[in-house]
């Protein structure tokens, strides 16, 4: 493409730090779980007769906060993975057109960079089921 000007070691080592960032994602996305469940878990209930919520005396699984948590959880983990899915669709997009660049193919180096734009589609475990 004219006007591209590339460095192939410098969009190498670019690519190293921002591919070893990105797998950190996995490992604040999994703490970020653990710490809601637990928040979910210690948040207890309220009931109207005092006793816990549960059916036959049993103490309820969670109150409303644990609710409110579990929804804000459900919507954050799409955030999250949306995020994961768009950087992993980058860097590969920069592998693939910096390939293709150095190939000679400047159509195809044009391609990937635009494939790389595109719209991550996740497949979300469980979703539209109810």
């Amino acid at each position: 493409m004219p006007g591209w000007d590339l460095r192939p070691q410098g969009i190498s080592g670019v690519l190293k730090t921002t591919g070893e960032t990105a797998s950190e994602l996995e490992e604040y996305g999994t703490a970020f779980g653990d710490h809601l469940t637990s928040a979910a878990t210690s948040a207890g209930t309220i009931s109207a007769e005092g006793g816990g919520g549960g059916q036959d005396g049993e103490q309820a699984a969670g109150g409303l906060v644990a609710l409110a948590l579990s929804q804000y959880a459900e919507r954050a983990s799409r955030d999250l993975q949306y995020v994961a899915a768009r950087a992993g669709m980058s860097l590969q997009g920069a592998v693939d057109a910096t390939t293709a660049y150095l190939d000679g193919d400047e159509e195809m180096a044009a391609e990937a960079q635009r494939a790389a734009l595109a719209e991550p589609k996740l497949d979300m475990p469980g979703a539209g089921t109810s």
